[in-house]
């Protein structure tokens, strides 16, 4: 999982650039008109400290009351538009790339989820339910219902905050499924957080174990007996 992903975000001086994803410096500018409507280009944002503007003038302490901003990605060299503090050129998710072990069918899931979510919330997050589905019986559950398999985990031993990224997923994912007390629409900080959620899920259950294995393989054969034949022994005298 990509523990340093930081969403693009109007007037910050890095962040996750929406085009190479890299985390890089970003320089920035913006677009004024004058009055006989020549547009200028300068490289600096406006801060609101001093200025009168009002509550919705502003995003992290910069005015947007500009024609156009622009980010330049220091890492690509290649710029963003920002409009109103928003961005608007690329139209790319600022959701987090899947984790690379993550198994295939789930990241087919997930990436139409990040690919929708600039559109709809709700069906991002419906996608994401749909992977979580997918993704249990891959960590040990047999298949069925979403909650039963969750519970199935549990009983194996399923790490208390794994089961509650888990159900978070699938409350929130039935939510938009079958609306009822957990408003989704154009709720994008509640679908963003369930894209680094799947990804933890993943990384807790696949990749961290995975490692684990890799660094347990590089023991001689005879350390690997000897541990088997400690824990058959132990088994033996608990009278398991």
């Amino acid at each position: 999982m990509n523990q340093n992903y930081d969403p693009p975000s109007y007037g910050k001086d890095g962040f996750s650039c929406p085009i190479c994803n890299a985390f890089s410096h970003q320089d920035w500018w913006y677009v004024e008109k004058n009055h006989n409507g020549v547009m200028s280009l300068y490289n600096s944002l406006l801060s609101v400290s001093g200025r009168l503007l009002g509550s919705h003038s502003d995003v992290n302490g910069y005015s947007i009351e500009n024609e156009v901003a622009m980010s330049r990605c220091l890492k690509c060299g290649e710029s963003s538009l920002w409009k109103k503090g928003n961005l608007i050129n690329p139209i790319l998710s600022t959701a987090p790339m899947p984790n690379p072990d993550m198994p295939e069918d789930v990241k087919v899931l997930y990436e139409e989820a990040r690919e929708v979510s600039t559109v709809s919330a709700m069906a991002s997050t419906a996608l994401l339910r749909l992977a979580v589905e997918k993704l249990l019986p891959q960590i040990g559950a047999k298949k069925a219902k979403i909650d039963t398999m969750i519970g199935q985990l549990v009983g194996k031993g399923l790490p208390k905050e794994v089961e509650k990224a888990l159900d978070s997923l699938r409350v929130i994912g039935n939510e938009a499924v079958h609306p009822g007390t957990i408003d989704i629409n154009d709720n994008t900080d509640v679908a963003f957080a369930l894209f680094k959620l799947l990804n933890f899920v993943v990384d807790r259950m696949i990749t961290q174990l995975k490692e684990i294995d890799e660094i347990y393989d590089l023991l001689p054969e005879g350390k690997k007996q000897g541990i088997k034949n400690r824990n058959a022994r132990f088994i033996s005298e608990q009278g398991v």
